[in-house]
């Protein structure tokens, strides 16, 4: 993976300091798992979201099928129209890898590696960064008040957007000004949902949300509602808590805090989708080479209204110990195999790096796989040039996690029910068998 040996030792310094110690369409048969001559298809759609809230099809975007020791055996490209396709034959599963990029301003690369992935239709793939394309765009003003006091800058953020205000001021006590907001809409049609929030987080939160408005003239916004106080249970006496309401058109920072037994919701603001309640177990540890997070949580989502008190059960922290030995002894080693051992009520293993390469683009890099297996090292093939723009000296983090939804998933199952997943829209995606979500996890990160 990412630069393995120029970070390795950082991590391992900092995790004892922490605890004190032109593509072809067919791939070769025997791919993966399967001992018949059945021809398959590994078929994909791929898009990119724009800043109005619509999706165009995009050609940013590469399957990589992958032999056992994750050496590449075919490549399929995604074609003008953004589909994918791919016949395997003798192979039920396959280990594959899934690029997508974008160019220009923010460009990214995403690296997405699977073990043993089911040969299915994997639905859609979403490629990095939002495009203007078929988007009508103004920046205005958005003016956000209070009925009831004063508001403070720092305390009311805005959602619904497609670029941030270039300033914000407070021109009355109760009056949060948003100067040049940036709003799109599909040409002709409705502006986006505008959402603010103050004091999010707190019982003295307020919010309020506007649709029907001019985005050519300064937009003004009212918080007039007021939260529902929900209690909250939680299997552990120090573990901090959160809140967050997911909108139409985003999203706003969230804020965790300790010793709290409630949440404070907005059960009937306008737009909101779906509202997130999460408590978590943390150790953050800092130190020359760099800061370590150690982190064992879980969220539930919940459809408004919230009636009822919230239940959450952080997982124990049994993985800890496996995620470490990843990291100090699997990680550094001269070969890329794993093996976390059993974990009780976790099947899937994740890894993911992030880093800026010299070129300014954001990459990262991830796998999936069970508790035991093989990962794969340098995925990109030659062509994309990724490997001479990594430098050892630019930030870097390494995240290894165990992750559930359902703890009688297995492996398979869960593979099969991101599939599903990826289909459905933001809000069902979050909700249904999906609104439960665990895990144990360290990040590493390493400084500049």
């Amino acid at each position: 993976m990412l630069n393995k040996n120029a970070i390795t030792s950082v991590i391992i310094s900092l995790l004892l300091t922490g605890c004190g110690g032109g593509s072809s369409n067919d791939a070769p048969p025997g791919v993966g798992t399967g001992n018949n001559n059945t021809t398959l298809t590994l078929q994909a759609n791929v898009i990119q979201e724009t800043q109005c809230g619509t999706t165009t099809s995009s050609p940013n975007a590469e399957i990589l099928v992958h032999d056992q020791n994750w050496q590449v055996l075919s490549r399929h490209k995604a074609n003008s129209a953004g589909q994918i396709s791919a016949a395997i034959t003798g192979a039920n599963t396959v280990n594959l890898s899934v690029i997508t990029f974008s160019t220009g301003a923010g460009a990214e690369f995403v690296v997405n590696s699977y073990a043993q992935h089911p040969v299915v239709d994997m639905g859609t793939i979403v490629v990095p960064g939002k495009t203007q394309q078929g988007c009508e765009c103004r920046n205005t003003n958005v003016r956000v008040n209070s009925p009831n006091g004063a508001l403070s800058a720092s305390d009311v953020q805005l959602t619904g957007f497609s670029s941030p205000e270039l300033r914000k001021s407070s021109p009355a006590f109760n009056e949060v000004l948003f100067e040049q907001v940036g709003l799109c809409r599909v040409a002709n049609g409705s502006w986006p949902l505008l959402t603010a929030f103050a004091n999010h987080g707190s019982a003295n939160a307020i919010a309020g949300s506007i649709r029907q408005y001019n985005g050519n003239n300064e937009v003004s916004l009212t918080l007039d509602q007021n939260v529902s106080t929900i209690p909250v249970s939680v299997n552990s006496n120090s573990a901090s808590l959160l809140e967050g309401h997911f909108t139409e058109t985003g999203t706003i920072n969230l804020r965790s805090r300790m010793n709290s037994n409630e949440a404070y919701v907005f059960n009937e603001l306008d737009g909101v989708n779906y509202i997130m309640v999460r408590a978590s177990d943390t150790q953050f540890d800092v130190t020359d080479e760099g800061t370590v997070l150690r982190s064992a949580s879980q969220r539930i989502n919940f459809l408004p209204p919230i009636n009822d008190a919230v239940v959450l059960n952080i997982p124990t922290n049994d993985a800890m110990s496996a995620l470490e030995n990843f990291l100090v002894r699997d990680l550094p080693s001269d070969n890329f195999n794993y093996n976390l051992g059993a974990i009780p009520g976790f099947n899937t293993f994740y890894l993911y790096v992030q880093t800026t390469l010299t070129d300014g683009t954001r990459y990262f890099q991830s796998f999936v796989g069970p508790l035991q297996g093989q990962y794969p090292d340098d995925v990109a093939p030659a062509d994309y040039g990724i490997d001479d723009k990594f430098d050892e000296n630019i930030r870097a983090t390494v995240a290894v996690s165990v992750i559930r939804y359902d703890e009688n998933d297995s492996y398979q199952q869960y593979l099969l029910n991101q599939i599903d997943r990826s289909k459905l829209t933001a809000s069902a995606r979050a909700t249904g068998k999906w609104a439960k979500y665990s895990t144990v996890s360290i990040q590493v990160t390493a400084p500049n």
